[in-house]
């Protein structure tokens, strides 16, 4: 399952890193990280890019987006916007 969001100001790929750490590989497109919802067997990868993101475990998978969204440091009454930089 592909979660694409809407046009915004943060890139998810930030979100990951700042959860995960760095990618196993990278390009200006996307980043690549081991999926953390998936156990070891699925071999489950995250592909992230800046306003998507997939696990490739061929499982209906969400990425462990619950957790690293709750990175967004976000003021109260601020809206919030993914995808697009800064």
């Amino acid at each position: 399952m592909t979660v694409k969001n809407h046009p915004t100001l943060i890139d998810l790929r930030d979100l990951v890193e700042a959860h995960l750490g760095k990618p196993l590989a990278a390009s200006a497109h996307a980043g690549l990280w081991r999926c953390p919802a998936c156990s070891s067997e699925r071999h489950g990868l995250l592909l992230v890019s800046a306003d998507e993101y997939k696990c490739s475990s061929g499982y209906v998978c969400d990425g462990g987006a619950g957790e690293w969204m709750q990175n967004i440091d976000q003021a109260p009454d601020e809206p919030l916007m993914i995808g697009v930089p800064a």
